[in-house]
This record gives structure tokens, sequence and C-alpha cells, in this order.
């Protein structure tokens, strides 16, 4: 049977069967998955399942649903999908045998920024067994990149790219802050794997040496993000 792992940063959370025809997701405790977190929505998002499989629905939240790095209004999970909302990551895994593997692990404590449901069988300790870390969890570079500040005023003149998911716009959870009053809470979304980085619109304007984003794109070194005026160099090396 089909399930979701949660995960804050790099720690598994929680593990929930979709036993239901629809799973609900959001910040308040009525939701089957619930993130009490401020970027999520109180109805965030919601797992439907049909004959012809499972589809992840946003439900008009403030600040999207993603999948695989794009944003998303309704999409067809497939097996090993990475869900985001907010700055938890979901999987979505439907491999039977794989699952029955990781149910064997011990429980943990319940982490204060996720609320467990009646959904909920299991969660895994932070200190995650080898299985579940070959499998669930990317091996990131052990140097992060870091994006420098080109044109534009704000609060750094360049930001380190160490976490999986880091978030450019001017919401206050935003890991690179834009300043512009018209900014958007959410602009752009870059996600760090173990095979490098990529980057992915919340909104129109964004531009990719010039171009405009329009889906996922992959970064290489000397890339230039542009963001509401301001312009971002990516860099693979820390040394600046």
């Amino acid at each position: 049977m089909a399930k979701v792992i949660v995960k804050f940063k790099e720690t598994v959370r929680s593990h929930t069967t979709l036993h239901k025809d629809r799973i609900t997701i959001g910040r308040t405790s009525a939701n089957d998955i619930a993130i009490e977190n401020l970027a999520v929505s109180r109805q965030h998002a919601e797992i439907i399942h049909q004959e012809n499989g499972f589809f992840l629905r946003d439900l008009n939240s403030s600040n999207g649903t993603f999948v695989n790095g794009s944003r998303i209004s309704e999409y067809r999970l497939c097996d090993g999908d990475t869900i985001l909302i907010g700055k938890h990551t979901l999987l979505f895994i439907e491999d039977d045998t794989l699952a029955a593997t990781m149910l064997s692990a011990p429980k943990a404590s319940q982490d204060p920024d996720t609320f467990l449901r009646s959904t909920m069988e299991w969660e895994l300790p932070v200190a995650e067994t080898e299985t579940t870390t070959i499998l669930y969890t990317q091996k990131l570079m052990a140097e992060p990149a870091l994006l420098r500040v080109r044109a534009g005023a704000l609060e750094q003149d360049h930001y380190l790219l160490a976490a999986e998911v880091s978030f450019i716009g001017a919401a206050d959870y935003a890991d690179i802050h834009l300043t512009a009053t018209n900014a958007p809470a959410i602009a752009a979304v870059i996600r760090r794997r173990s095979t490098g980085y990529d980057i992915s619109p919340s909104e129109p304007g964004v531009l990719l040496n010039k171009r405009k984003l329009i889906t996922q794109q992959p970064l290489t070194h000397g890339d230039l993000i542009t963001v509401q005026g301001v312009v971002f160099e990516f860099r693979l090396r820390s040394d600046h």
C-alpha cells in the first residue's frame, strides 16, 4: 500500500499509510498529515486515491506545493516522487518490500514541528538506519555552493546553499530574503541534490542567464539568476 514519509531537513520524522481515499495535509491538527509551520496553509494540499492512481492537489495554498522541484496545482504521483510543502519534504513510496524493511525501525520521540495523526504508523529515529539513508537521503556535496549578489541591495553579499532546499523570496522564512516591496513570498526554490543543484520558479519573472525560467533547470558554475531586479551568480565553491 502506498505511503508518505515526512522529512524535516535531513531527518525522517513520520510514516503515513494512504489507506483512505482522501488524505489532507495542512497546518492544523485536523489534517491527516499536520505540519505546524507558518509556511504551511491551514488546508494546504490533499492526496486523492482514484482507480488510476494517487493524485496530489494544491488547495490554493499561500506558498504552493512542489513535486520534484516544480510547482503544481494537480499531479499524478509516481513511486519515489518528492513533495515539498513549506520546508518539509514528503516522499511518496509504493514499494511494499522496502516499506516492510523500514517498518522494523524503532520509534522516536515526537517532532515538535509535525503533528502525528491517527494515520501515522511509526517514526524513524534521528539516527536513521543505513538502508533508509541510502535509499531516501541524498548524499549532499561536501562543500556547499553559494549565490553571490552581483546587482541589487540585500542583507548579505553572498548566501551559502547548504540546505537541501533554499527559498528566495520576501517571506520571513525565506533563506534569501528579498527586500523589494512587490516581491512575492517565494519567487524561486533551489534544491541541493547528490548530482548538483537545480532551480525552479515559484512565480513568473525569474530569469536564468537572462532567459525566462519556466520549469526546473540544473545550475552550473557561473550561472546568473535574476529575481526581482537582484542578480545572483551561482558558484560551486564557497571561497569568495
